[in-house]
């Protein structure tokens, strides 16, 4: 493996987990107890709908101006 590729795929990796960070934030102040109740239960699948459902929303918002 290359270090330019290393390097692209670092970038990637740090720009997808900043991106599940910020939704699972954005979701902890917006929904905090359907999210607390969520973890509680362990469905983890709930959550992880939850968050790609959060950024596909902000990709849309985003397309919208491009």
């Amino acid at each position: 493996m290359s270090t330019k590729l290393a390097l692209q795929l670092n970038a990637v990796v740090g720009i997808g987990s900043a991106i599940a960070a910020t939704a699972i934030m954005s979701l902890a102040l917006t929904r905090p107890e359907a999210l607390a109740s969520a973890i509680a239960q362990r469905e983890y699948g709930d959550v992880a709908l939850a968050v790609l459902s959060q950024a596909a929303g902000w990709i849309h918002a985003l397309l919208r101006f491009v």
